[in-house]
């Protein structure tokens, strides 16, 4: 297949999604949704997130989970951490790839971690240690890119600024995160044609949240612009919890269903994928916002009523 045309989609949902439900689910669960991800040929899992259990309850499982997973070959399992300390677990738990986030603007930063940008990068630095001595690689996702809903505007030279210290500390990956669902297509390829060439070698990564419906249009226009790494949430789910307003990251099959019906690959069996979103919002316990899950693929054929099969029978004849 060409490589123009393989797109890399990352599952974000058995972290992003998982972590902000209110109610503990099982790690029997978990471990199920992660399995069947693999099963269905997700190419990359950000399995779960090494904090502190008081910080993010939800996941206080990491490294249960992290052990009893059925690990496919092709597949990459990732997992989100927050200092050096994360970073240790997560190396010793055995992940494949390494993932931080911090943000570009001051004040959501402040309300998410409780730091300042300054003082993440610091932390971050730290944790490029860990990774390079394990032979780890990093990726470093960077929160309200494209918007913070306390400043709204994050002027493009601060978001440079931090991906040229991130690159300088060995991140071989930048995640460009749409935390607030405030980005929109021309903003989008205004931020990649501004970055892409200054920092080459990158692999860039959307992530987007499905807020105001702008999800899917936004990784259309990241597309145009070369980007190949998309992350999404089985069923849609996900949140933040210091973005008021926000919903859930982009739909997995949903994204999926339209990169397929477009000619894009994605090594991933769509079908299974759907199922695997039913399951899980079986986990749940709610009806989850994807909309390829209720309504089914485009390609999908209905019966044709009968009194409309009499005159095109008679049509034809």
């Amino acid at each position: 297949m060409p490589e123009a045309n393989f797109v890399t989609i990352c599952e974000v949902g058995t972290r992003d999604g998982f972590q902000i439900e209110p109610e503990f689910i099982p790690t029997d669960q978990k471990i199920e949704a992660v399995n069947r991800l693999s099963a269905v040929g997700m190419p990359r899992i950000e399995v779960t997130s090494f904090v502190h259990p008081k910080v993010v309850p939800q996941l206080r499982d990491a490294e249960e989970v992290m052990a009893r997973i059925v690990r496919r070959p092709g597949t990459l399992y990732a997992a989100l951490v927050p200092n050096d300390k994360g970073a240790q677990r997560a190396v010793q738990a055995g992940v494949d790839r390494l993932h931080t986030v911090l943000s570009a603007s001051e004040s959501h930063n402040l309300a998410n971690v409780n730091m300042t940008v300054a003082e993440s990068l610091v932390k971050l630095a730290a944790v490029a240690q860990v990774a390079h001595a394990a032979g780890v690689p990093l990726q470093g996702g960077i929160s309200c890119t494209f918007g913070c809903p306390f400043e709204v505007d994050v002027p493009l030279q601060n978001l440079e600024a931090i991906v040229a210290r991130l690159v300088d500390l060995g991140f071989q990956g930048i995640c460009l995160a749409d935390t607030t669902g405030m980005a929109n297509p021309a903003q989008v390829r205004r931020v990649l044609e501004h970055l892409a060439p200054r920092f080459p070698g990158v692999e860039w990564t959307l992530h987007t949240h499905n807020t105001r419906a702008m999800a899917i249009p936004n990784i259309l226009a990241a597309l145009e612009c070369g980007v190949r790494h998309f992350d999404s949430s089985i069923g849609g789910l996900g949140g933040c919890p210091f973005a008021p307003g926000a919903t859930g990251n982009v739909c997995t099959e949903d994204l999926v269903h339209c990169l397929h019906a477009m000619g894009y690959t994605t090594g991933i069996d769509l079908d299974g994928l759907i199922g695997v979103s039913r399951r899980v919002q079986e986990f749940i316990g709610r009806e989850l916002p994807g909309q390829v899950m209720k309504a089914g693929t485009w390609d999908r054929r209905y019966k044709v009523p009968h009194n409309v099969e009499e005159r095109l029978a008679a049509l034809a004849s």
